[in-house]
């Protein structure tokens, strides 16, 4: 037993101080009346004023014992262990999409886990709480904090583990946060951790986990050949269990099936799968099987075809120009480009004499000299190295200039005066291709005269070319690709003609969510496998789908049951809910109250009898 007010059995001094009373009390004066002897053994015969007498055990005593003890125990008010302790239990769910995996039986590790936690929750005193957190790049939690149980446990049935490999550490840090060293922290999961991860010391960890076989679409893209109109599939099937099996592949479009193959593979191993479909499809679904498969999200993708986004290039150079020829060689591998004017193109290769327009949505490449001038090529410089790159920028993605000479370099100057120029590759101060600042255009200037260096001959050259055609691509609006995986970064560019006033959304299935509107719209990372469309008020902008690859939370095989105790046990979290005990505080004022009368009632009775006359 406690006590929620200790200070109220202070109260309990009354009790000694009512015996003191009645051992010292004042005597009345002697009074003569007739007929002695009719009062028998009640006779006493004491002198006046206060001395200590032998302690008269009489009801007016008892009573008053009695209201002073039960006055104070409700001032005081005791809790009984049993009755006012609760808990605050804070469950972590391992949000994995592992924890949907199916061992042979009925139960998924998911169903297992809610099990578990509603077997914890009946054992719990009347009156606890609990909160509950799911793992996640965010965690998240599934309720307010601190909710009935009742309430808890139905949250459980919205509950779908379908995330992608993440670490823990966020939401164990959260429920540490919330636990307040009061709350227990249990963590339910299908593996073990490492011992060496910083778990909560608070935090019991339980696994329901066991080691199955799976095979698992571990890749999916599709490409579109315009010319031929017809695409292609590429899949890569993974076989992440311990023994041998075989796969069956199924692609269809609707109800139409368009391949079907069989691949055996080896325990570890994967395979890439190509096949042709025609063109026009739109959407198609592929699905794959094998025996003891343990988890069925990774098992199906959904695929929308690739929409052609053609570049318009258009070359002003000279037709006597050295880069005339090396150009138009390194264009003719790229495909998806067409030959335009200048005024319609995305993409313009000119010289590097002559500026390009202010204009957004257009890429530019000069190409040196700089200044064509018989003088100013006298004084030019032939450079072969070393070079600085800056690597993190796109246009030099696989690109190491190894033996390139760059014959030709001049000042980065225009009728004199300075280019503003950000570096991408130079030597010391000289700078051989930069960006150009100041300007909407994308400006990049290659510093280099053909005629007398062999970067045309070199590998660089065309990889150059593709990502700088890559990149007035990607600057087109509209959606970049349309099939992605989970929490993969998603980009496109609206219409830069089109400012209308209609809110930017994207839906899925039911689900709206709204898109800041800019020059590049980003989406949020997206955390369920499906078909989204991006939306402006009521016109489509496009459709896009996502899946889910990845093979470090498919391989099932490192899965396994386990119970790790926590470090040190936190005290129960005590509420001071008064409502239990009200008919208790009732019933103790209704118990001095009864004695309060029965002592009046006890007292007046004696004092009647004091006055009564023979």
């Amino acid at each position: 037993m406690s006590f929620a007010n200790p200070w109220g059995l202070l109260g309990l001094m009354a009790v000694p101080a009512i015996l003191i009373l009645h051992l010292y009390y004042r005597r009345f004066p002697p009074l003569l009346i007739g007929g002695l002897h009719l009062w028998g053994v009640q006779t006493q015969v004491r002198e006046a004023g206060r001395r200590r007498e032998r302690l008269p055990i009489t009801a007016s005593l008892l009573l008053e014992l009695l209201a002073a003890a039960v006055l104070s125990l409700v001032l005081a008010q005791p809790r009984w262990a049993e009755s006012r302790r609760v808990e605050h239990v804070i469950v972590v769910l391992d949000n994995s999409a592992s924890m949907q995996a199916r061992p042979p039986g009925p139960k998924s590790f998911r169903e297992e886990t809610v099990e578990e936690i509603v077997r914890r929750f009946q054992r719990l005193p009347s009156g606890s709480v609990a909160t509950l957190i799911v793992t996640g790049r965010r965690p998240e939690l599934l309720t307010e904090p601190a909710v009935p149980l009742a309430k808890a446990q139905a949250a459980l049935d919205g509950w779908n583990p379908q995330a992608v490999a993440h670490d823990f550490e966020p939401a164990w840090d959260l429920a540490a946060q919330l636990s307040e060293s009061s709350g227990r922290i249990v963590f339910l999961t299908n593996h073990l951790p490492p011992k060496s991860a910083p778990t909560p010391k608070t935090m019991e960890i339980v696994s329901l986990g066991q080691a199955l076989e799976n095979t698992a679409i571990t890749a999916a893209r599709w490409t579109f050949d315009p010319k031929a109109n017809k695409g292609r599939v590429f899949l890569r099937i993974a076989n992440l269990g311990k023994n041998p099996t075989d796969v069956q592949v199924r692609g269809r479009h609707g109800e139409q099936e368009l391949f079907l193959k069989t691949l055996s593979l080896q325990p570890g191993a994967d395979a890439l799968l190509e096949t042709d479909v025609r063109g026009g499809l739109g959407e198609l679904t592929v699905d794959t099987h094998s025996p003891g498969d343990g988890l069925e999200v990774d098992n199906h993708v959904t695929l929308i075809e690739p929409k052609v986004r053609t570049v318009t290039i258009a070359i002003s150079l000279p037709a006597d120009h050295a880069a005339v020829r090396p150009v138009q060689r390194a264009l003719a591998g790229i495909s998806e480009t067409q030959f335009g004017s200048p005024g319609d193109a995305q993409l313009l290769i000119g010289e590097s004499a002559k500026l390009p327009p202010s204009q957004t949505g257009l890429t530019w490449l000069g190409i040196g000299p700089i200044d064509g001038s018989e003088a100013a090529r006298k004084q030019s410089k032939d450079l072969v190295g070393p070079y600085l790159l800056e690597k993190r920028h796109p246009l030099l993605d696989g690109v190491v200039l190894g033996g390139v000479v760059f014959g030709g370099v001049q000042p980065v100057a225009v009728a004199g005066k300075p280019l503003e120029a950000t570096p991408l590759v130079s030597a010391g101060k000289q700078l051989l291709l930069s960006r150009l600042t100041g300007t909407q255009t994308a400006a990049y200037l290659l510093n280099l005269d053909f005629a007398r260096s062999n970067l045309a001959e070199s590998p660089d050259w065309p990889i150059l070319v593709k990502n700088l055609v890559e990149l007035c691509r990607d600057a087109l609006p509209g959606l970049k690709r349309w099939n992605y995986r989970l929490n993969e970064e998603i980009t496109f560019r609206p219409n830069a003609g089109d400012r209308g006033s209609d809110p930017l959304t994207l839906v899925f299935g039911s689900k709206t969510v709204p898109l800041a509107r800019g020059s590049i719209v980003e989406i949020p990372p997206l955390q369920q496998a499906g078909i989204y469309e991006v939306r402006e008020g009521d016109r489509s902008l496009g459709r896009f789908a996502v899946n889910f690859h990845d093979p470090v939370e498919s391989n099932l095989s490192t899965l396994g049951p386990g119970v790790r105790d926590a470090v040190s046990e936190p005290p129960a979290l005590s509420y001071r809910l008064d409502d239990p005990f009200s008919w208790l505080i009732a019933a103790g004022i209704a118990v001095i109250l009864v004695a309060l009368l029965a002592d009046w009632f006890v007292l007046d009775r004696q004092a009647r009898a004091r006055r009564v006359l023979p």
